[in-house]
């Protein structure tokens, strides 16, 4: 059975009781960084960064670092709803947008609001619906045209709930987990880079997040068969 989110009161619900029980678990969970300095000037110092991040990990990360205020594109979808409202409860600016579907508009609002005294934007590298692990142009293109830094984020832990049907494989952390999260260093996109160059740097990204996510979740002991799938397609 298919549940519609198209009542704002039960989104609104959901939204609550989903960041309750996840807070509490989270509470629970032990974390270590890989590269934390990366993150203590960039997400917490006072710089302006894009975060780059796969849509595996979008759930834990929202949790954390919502109370940041980052501005997040998000699918203008009647599924995009219920996250949308989930990501306003903690925190998150809200921007509707879609590589089909009102995409270039999302980018821009990411783009102003970095420009306009915003600290913090963020998209899914390979969203809205994939391939998995497979980046898109949007987050190099956001970060060049604003001219602020761009930092690879992804996490990995010991015990998770992972959305094993789902194209991207969402996972969320077990109670009493370990958690690891790894930062890459951040780094400029140059406002000349067009075609082939452009192009080098949105591969880059890719291939720096797929290194990372392997590591973390080999660290962890943590089994996604996208990460396999892309470690011997890459030879990463």
């Amino acid at each position: 059975m298919k549940i519609k989110f198209s009542n704002r009161y039960l989104r609104c619900l959901l939204s609550f009781t989903a960041i309750v029980v996840l807070r509490a678990i989270l509470t629970t969970c032990k974390v270590r960084y890989i590269n934390k300095e990366y993150v203590d000037e960039y997400l917490f110092g006072d710089k302006k960064v894009v975060i780059s991040t796969w849509h595996r990990c979008t759930i834990y990360f929202m949790i954390k670092y919502g109370y940041l205020h980052p501005m997040a594109l998000l699918s203008p979808s009647k599924d995009g709803d219920l996250l949308a409202d989930f990501s306003k409860k903690l925190g998150f600016v809200v921007a509707r947008g879609s590589s089909s579907r009102g995409g270039k508009q999302g980018s821009e609002q990411l783009v102003d609001f970095l420009n306009t005294g915003g600290r913090i934007a963020t998209t899914v590298a390979d969203g809205p619906q994939g391939p998995a692990l497979r980046a898109k142009p949007g987050l190099v293109r956001i970060a060049q045209k604003s001219g602020v830094h761009l930092i690879p984020l992804v996490w990995s832990a010991t015990r998770v709930w992972m959305f094993a049907k789902a194209w991207d494989r969402t996972i969320i952390p077990k109670p009493f987990s370990r958690i690891v999260i790894s930062a890459s260093k951040p780094y400029l996109i140059p406002k000349s880079a067009e075609g082939e160059e452009f192009d080098a740097y949105v591969k880059d990204m890719e291939r720096t997040l797929n290194v990372m996510t392997k590591q973390v979740d080999e660290m962890v002991g943590h089994h996604d068969p996208n990460v396999e799938r892309i470690v011997q397609e890459d030879g990463l």
